[in-house]
């Protein structure tokens, strides 16, 4: 992994602005410039509406550690020990869909839901 880094500054039209496009969760005001990671720098500097190149003594941008995957799936399970039929019936349809059998009581269901989990994951 490529631990060089690049001075980018944010020019957007948000006072403050937290990158999602390309993962890094960094947390920028207008104006302000950050240290980050090259390859991310290079993509984000592709933007001039947004990003532009910053000052070399601008501070070391801390990234968020990813998320476990594992603990996604977690809270989804979690989740849907919680939920009704309707809601159940929503989740199964929103992020898999499917459509469910609300005759069903909702423990059958609810083992429906978590094997949609368990064969495509958390989605």
């Amino acid at each position: 992994m490529d631990q060089r880094l690049t001075s980018v500054k944010y020019i957007g039209k948000r006072p403050e602005y937290i990158d999602g496009a390309y993962g890094t969760r960094i947390h920028f005001v207008q104006g302000e410039s950050r240290m980050v990671p090259f390859d991310k720098a290079r993509l984000m500097l592709r933007h001039v509406d947004v990003y532009a190149p910053g000052e070399e003594d601008a501070p070391v941008a801390s990234i968020p550690a990813e998320k476990d995957p594992e603990e996604d799936v977690q809270d989804i399970r979690d989740s849907i020990a919680i939920m009704d039929k309707d809601a159940l019936n929503s989740y199964a349809q929103i992020h898999y869909g499917t459509k469910l059998d609300k005759r069903k009581d909702v423990g059958q269901l609810r083992a429906q839901v978590t094997g949609l989990v368990d064969q495509f994951g958390a989605v």
